[in-house]
């Protein structure tokens, strides 16, 4: 079938599973989830990895309980580890003063981190599809972005020292995904309130995408392979990058210096991402662009950053000096 080589073929490509790996598998209850469930035990029949179902209640709706029940059977079935959790989801919200989609997002992964640590798995799987990209790609123009919001949900990332996120449906479009549990016969839920048009993705997934698609039906498919392009230059500049501020930086908590010579013969990519890097306070492209005009002037004068931070040029350095 196509999904599945589609998925073992992005799995090596981008090296995300290999034998004795621990993975923790991220399942909602949804198509997305349950699809990468089974193709992963699928995996386990060829493959020496421990899997772990871990699913998590929200509390934000009533048929989360049922979905709950339908991914401890799913996993029952399978022989594969169950684990589920319950998460005030509106009271963090309310507490950390943010929406309930961010809140439910950053509670799942502190939860997952949390649970990885305690039971000693090294990689959590996520059920990010193609589709999931293009819509966090286009969020992120309207919203006003640079190359790293263009490069989209990364294909892994590290959560902390010994474990890492994984996304092997990533080069996998929706349609195929549902395709596949069709065919398999797969039961799963389907979450209303991926109707609703209260939430930015949302609208973006039921109308703007469509309307897109009429004008190219591959249109998913072409953001997927900018993400890819720009992440493969993304990893280059930052490589670069890093290198500079290694030779040419010293950070302390009070001040930061950057050697002003190898900064100026620098390209305008490579400083606009130093500053964006080593910058002690808010790094939008406003302060970024005020600063780099500044230091190609010739004022002495110090830039004022907020309160607390300026910009001083001295000699052979810039730097960063904390009141």
């Amino acid at each position: 079938m196509l999904i599945w080589q589609i998925f073992k073929n992005h799995i090596t490509e981008n090296n995300l599973v290999s034998n004795g790996d621990k993975i923790i598998l991220a399942v909602s209850g949804g198509a997305d989830s349950i699809v990468m469930a089974d193709l992963f035990y699928r995996l386990k029949k060829s493959m020496d990895i421990d899997l772990m179902v871990v699913n998590f209640n929200h509390n934000l709706r009533k048929e989360s309980v049922k979905e709950t029940k339908l991914v401890e059977k799913f996993a029952k079935l399978r022989n594969i580890r169950f684990i589920s959790k319950n998460l005030d989801t509106k009271n963090f919200a309310l507490k950390n003063n943010m929406s309930v989609e961010t809140a439910g997002r950053q509670l799942r992964y502190l939860n997952l981190t949390h649970i990885a640590k305690t039971e000693k798995y090294g990689k959590i799987a996520t059920a990010h599809n193609m589709n999931d990209q293009a819509e966090t790609i286009l969020m992120w123009l309207i919203r006003g972005t640079g190359s790293e919001g263009l490069a989209g949900i990364p294909v892994s990332r590290k959560l902390d020292k010994n474990i890492s996120v994984i996304r092997p449906l990533l080069s996998v479009s929706r349609d195929l995904i549902e395709l596949y549990a069709k065919k398999q016969k797969l039961k799963f839920c389907t979450d209303k309130s991926n109707f609703s048009q209260d939430y930015t993705r949302n609208k973006i997934r039921l109308n703007i995408l469509p309307e897109l698609k009429k004008i190219n039906p591959l249109v998913t498919e072409h953001f997927f392979e900018l993400s890819k392009i720009i992440a493969r230059e993304n990893a280059y500049f930052d490589k670069k990058t890093a290198s500079f501020i290694l030779k040419n930086t010293k950070i302390s908590k009070n001040k930061i210096t950057v050697r002003l010579k190898s900064f100026s013969n620098s390209d305008d990519v490579i400083k606009y991402r130093i500053l964006k890097n080593i910058m002690p306070v808010k790094k939008d492209s406003n302060h970024i662009n005020g600063i780099l005009k500044w230091i190609g002037s010739k004022k002495d004068t110090a830039y004022i950053l907020n309160k607390y931070w300026s910009v001083k040029k001295n000699g052979n350095r810039i730097s960063f000096i904390k009141k």
